[in-house]
């Protein structure tokens, strides 16, 4: 029996054990998150956990919401202990959890700790961590660099004016902060707030968006500005592919209705959504970004508490399986016009796995990893979600090629998920390797694990 939160953790095997000795200090290429730029750019500082932990991680808001706990000790305004201890409470019922796994990670790698966290530790490990973080080396720059990253890729709302990514490019840290293109306010036309958006967009940008033909204007003019400022990628999110033909007059048409304040049907929703993101990934070809795309998610599904505490709270879910052939019909009309970029596709429905995999495949060439399966992502980024997609990327391309694990957090210590991947990875492939089907060369198994945790996603980022 292994030691709770030993060195063997999530290592199944012997070849797993040698593999990740080889690779677990590599640097990290986060080509996808959700830090704030701002508090990279002022150096924020954390004094407790709860300001470390809970002040804006939702995955920790469910875990503490199944258990019952009351809104005022997760988003409220109750003392800092008294939320800590609560979700310490919370814990201990949540065996198989990513978040358990996640929050042992973190105490163990930014403080030594390996004690299980719970009602009766919580007092304990509160107070050893304050002692730890009390001169105020626990810091948004200081956590990154500990963390031993190369590269952070924010993610950038087009009108974003850069100005914290401005002032830490000049500030020579030891790691790179570029901004990524999310243009989701100006493709997901169905929104309340899509015409407001346009106006704000149309003052971003200097250009005055009267139609179709002006707004992918203002979106190329925005995007030069994000490629100025080292802008390697771009991220798109929608719930399914839309249907549509490519109408660009249809598509125009739509567009004039929404700024007039009249509704349109699903199919010009579908129309808009298929245009503009068809002239986004031509962009996209057009400046050698990498397009990511993310599908598959129902959001605030809770519609009395995202009045009550807005979005990005933990109230979104896993949404249907994708419609492949629109997908497929999108990613063709894309090709044959201006060719596809790299491009990433990432789902929360397992459903889809394979077969988008299987589609996205048919678009390969070029270069090799081109066309990506992206990593399991939010409810699926959890230990056998992991598993699951690892093998259905390499049952359907070259796993040797993936771009590894993202972080597609808020929190400053999640890099402990990088860890948390690069074990998994090493035993899978050391699980293939002692049943015979690969070779038991430790070097080679080695330099593909290196490429999977951090070269291949330095490559594919790489303007």
């Amino acid at each position: 029996m292994k030691a709770f939160m030993s060195d063997e953790y999530l290592l199944t095997n012997e070849t797993a054990k040698k593999v990740y000795e080889r690779i677990k200090d590599l640097p990290i290429f986060d080509y996808h998150c959700h830090l704030n730029p701002e508090e990279i750019a002022e150096d924020k500082k954390f004094f407790n956990l709860t300001e470390l932990w809970l002040l804006g991680d939702h995955y920790k808001w469910r875990v503490m919401r199944n258990y019952g706990i009351d809104e005022k000790l997760i988003t409220g305004d109750a003392p800092a202990y008294e939320k800590f201890f609560a979700f310490a409470s919370a814990l201990p019922s949540f065996i198989g959890n990513p978040v358990y796994h996640w929050a042992h990670l973190e105490l163990k790698k930014y403080f030594g700790i390996t004690k299980p966290l719970s009602k009766s530790t919580a007092k304990e490990i509160w107070e050893e961590t304050e002692k730890k973080m009390a001169d105020g080396s626990f810091s948004a720059r200081k956590l990154i660099e500990c963390s031993n990253v190369d590269t952070v890729g924010t993610t950038d709302d087009p009108i974003s004016p850069l100005k914290a990514h401005e002032e830490i490019a000049k500030m020579g840290l030891t790691f790179n902060v570029v901004p990524s293109f999310r243009p989701d306010n100006a493709i997901n036309i169905e929104k309340p707030v899509f015409a407001e958006y346009i106006g704000k967009l149309a003052a971003a940008s200097g250009i005055k968006i009267v139609d179709f033909i002006t707004l992918v204007d203002a979106l190329e003019q925005r995007l030069y500005y994000f490629v100025n400022h080292g802008c390697v990628a771009t991220d798109c999110s929608f719930t399914d592919f839309p249907k549509g033909k490519g109408d660009e007059r249809m598509a125009d048409e739509a567009f004039k209705k929404v700024l007039a304040g009249k509704e349109i049907t699903k199919e010009e929703q579908d129309e808009f959504k298929y245009c503009v993101i068809k002239r986004l990934a031509g962009l996209f070809t057009k400046y050698n970004l990498a397009m990511q795309i993310h599908t598959g998610v129902l959001r605030n599904q809770n519609s009395a508490r995202f009045a009550a505490i807005g979005a990005d709270c933990g109230i979104d879910s896993v949404g249907n399986a994708l419609d492949i052939e629109a997908g497929g019909k999108l990613f063709d009309d894309i090709e044959k016009t201006y060719g596809l970029p790299k491009t990433i596709v990432y789902t929360l429905n397992p459903n889809s796995y394979y077969p988008l995999a299987t589609m996205i495949g048919d678009f390969a060439g070029q270069c090799a990893g081109k066309m990506q399966l992206g990593a399991a992502w939010w409810f699926m980024d959890h230990r056998d979600g992991i598993r699951e997609q690892l093998h259905i990327f390499a049952d359907t391309a070259g796993l040797g090629l993936f771009n590894g694990m993202l972080t597609d957090s808020r929190s400053f210590v999640s890099y402990a998920r990088h860890d948390y991947f690069r074990r998994i990875f090493c035993s899978v492939i050391g699980e293939w390797v002692e049943a015979g089907e690969y070779p038991n060369d430790i070097e080679a198994l080695a330099e593909l694990a290196g490429n999977v945790a951090f070269y291949n996603a330095k490559k594919f980022f790489t303007r």
